[in-house]
């Protein structure tokens, strides 16, 4: 199957109250593991990504690494893959159009686009604009997901970043996305208020209780993610294998492992 059926593929999986439920992946096995386990399209994880490589979140990975990792993520499964390349590795439109043509040439279909700086604020409306525009120049069959910060931007009062993130999506739907992305909204009402406001598919964070992915069903929510919840999910397993080991030492956790056979032959081509 072609990229751009690919593409055509994931972007019909979008759809109000039967949303396309994404784990994201920080590698190639986990992304393997996504796929067997059925569902029809696999999400990096940034964070994922960067921590197990050794670096923090936030774009502090360069840019040829974050492709590579895409790139081998991309190869390990058959499905549509979307990754998520932050503000695009630049802020201007003409760097954020090399992204995304250099994000296709590794496989993927898709890729988130941030406006947030540092999850603290957010760039100029404009300029959030005009690099969507030139993403969507860059190319026609991506599919577009263009993340709003403007839930962790402090120079937002709290009062008014419902309206901004309606008005923000909005404006980035225009200029050529495919999907909006609210990250860090926590209440249901608003959520609704998105869905009901915003001209096109809606993508939240899921979460355990009000926000698990029953209750984002019902809210007629279009995409869910889980961000880095998976690689944090499982770092925590870690974590506590380690407290297992140096404090108790019985192991039983090691009966949860997936055999070795098993994995090898799940990433065997």
């Amino acid at each position: 199957m072609s990229q751009a059926t690919n593409a055509q593929k994931f972007r019909a999986l979008h759809q109000p109250g039967n949303p396309v439920v994404l784990p994201n992946a920080g590698d190639a096995a986990m992304a393997a593991l996504v796929e067997r386990a059925g569902f029809p399209a696999v999400a990096t994880s940034s964070a994922g990504i960067a921590w197990a490589r050794g670096y923090p979140d936030g774009e502090v990975i360069r840019r040829d690494a974050m492709l590579n990792a895409v790139r081998e993520i991309a190869s390990a499964v058959s499905v549509p893959v979307s990754a998520d390349m932050e503000t695009g590795y630049g802020e201007s439109p003409d760097t954020v159009a090399e992204t995304v043509r250099l994000t296709w040439a590794a496989g993927a279909i898709g890729l988130n686009l941030e406006d947030g700086v540092g999850h603290a604020s957010v760039i100029d409306l404009e300029r959030g604009k005009d690099r969507i525009t030139a993403a969507r120049a860059a190319s026609a069959d991506m599919v577009i997901n263009a993340r709003t910060d403007v839930y962790f931007a402090q120079e937002i009062a709290p009062e008014d970043k419902l309206a901004e993130a309606i008005r923000r999506s909005n404006t980035y739907l225009e200029a050529g996305a495919d999907c909006a992305f609210i990250i860090a909204v926590t209440s249901p009402d608003d959520v609704r208020t998105l869905v009901q406001e915003i001209n096109g598919p809606v993508n939240v964070i899921g979460g355990p209780g009000a926000l698990d992915i029953n209750a984002l069903t019902d809210m007629e929510i279009s995409r869910v993610s889980l961000g880095g919840g998976m690689s944090r999910a499982m770092f925590g397993f870690v974590d506590r294998c380690l407290a297992d080991i140096r404090h108790g030492g019985t192991l039983t956790f090691l009966k949860d492992g997936i055999p070795h056979r098993e994995m090898n032959g799940l990433l065997e081509t």
